[in-house]
């Protein structure tokens, strides 16, 4: 029931971007602003709260235990997202965003919530700390993806240095501090934070309105590509990760992770650093809407 809540919440925020486009109160430039404004303050914001605003009691030990432990599910991701293409036989212009939607998922808006209701605090917690490995690679190596076209002569690599990698970073510094925010700083970090899901969702919906409807939902290569994300990918993080990880809560919160549909934020940077915006903006909305039978599935099925 939660994960059918948040992906109807997530639903009617996309619709209300549709409509936005559809009128004419956002296009293409509008669409693009909007998404340097999201990337620069709410998602920084959002990753700061998640993690200095959340309540440790783990260890420093223990923290970097769960950081590793969360580079190695994510060196997995990214072993399995360069395969896809070739799976899939994408052409090269395509290759970026196919590994990119591979290897990300929506852990932040709706990984966070779901593994604390499934599996606990200690799953939210978990969840959060996950993110940072996420931002780093995501704001680095998936910004690669995205601006390379297939050729590694066209990637910018000055992109690569960017607000939310850098806080990404200073938030791994500050745990070791314990350092949490609060009073009217820390309410004011959440309030943007919380920007994060209906801005990002409304520049989705936005992007789709651009587009003919038969080509939203008419695209064979969408649905071909979601059972990778959304069911093949949390099985093969189970398959490797149970090995090392004997922690139920811990694995049940990673391989949540990998359950999760293509992260919202696919469109946005695809937007800001040229990638394939159409194909990004369709398989959010179809991943998303086919994640609630999905991660039941998953999650249930999976020795956990």
């Amino acid at each position: 029931m939660l994960i059918f809540e948040q992906t109807l919440v997530m639903l009617l925020l996309l619709i209300a971007g549709v409509i936005s486009a559809k009128a004419g109160v956002m296009d293409g430039e509008t669409t693009r602003r909007f998404t340097s404004f999201n990337l620069l303050i709410p998602q920084s914001c959002m990753i700061l709260g998640s993690i200095l605003g959340a309540d440790l009691d783990l260890s420093v030990g223990r923290v970097f235990g769960v950081l590793g432990t969360g580079f190695l599910m994510y060196a997995i991701l990214v072993a399995v997202g360069m395969l896809v293409p070739l799976l899939y036989r994408c052409k090269p212009t395509d290759r970026g965003i196919y590994s990119f939607m591979t290897i990300f998922g929506n852990v932040g808006f709706m990984g966070i919530p779901v593994a604390k209701a499934l599996f606990g605090d200690a799953a939210g917690l978990y969840a959060a700390l996950l993110n940072i490995p996420f931002n780093l690679l995501a704001y680095t190596f998936g910004i690669a993806l995205l601006s390379s076209k297939g050729n590694k002569e066209h990637i910018n690599w000055r992109l690569l240095l960017n607000v939310p990698l850098i806080v990404s970073a200073l938030c791994i510094v500050l745990l070791c501090f314990h350092v949490k925010l609060g009073g009217p700083l820390g309410r004011a970090v959440d309030m943007l934070g919380d920007m994060i899901l209906p801005s990002s969702m409304v520049i989705i919906g936005a992007s789709l309105g651009q587009q003919k409807l038969k080509d939203v939902f008419g695209d064979w290569h969408v649905y071909a590509f979601a059972p990778m994300r959304l069911v093949v990918v949390p099985i093969i993080l189970w398959a490797v990760m149970h090995l090392f990880v004997k922690d139920s809560v811990f694995l049940g919160t990673m391989v949540l992770q990998g359950a999760m549909p293509v992260a919202a934020f696919a469109t946005m940077l695809s937007i800001e650093y040229g990638g394939n915006v159409q194909m990004a903006s369709k398989t959010v909305f179809v991943t998303t809407v086919l994640s609630v039978v999905t991660i039941p599935l998953v999650v249930g099925l999976l020795p956990l």
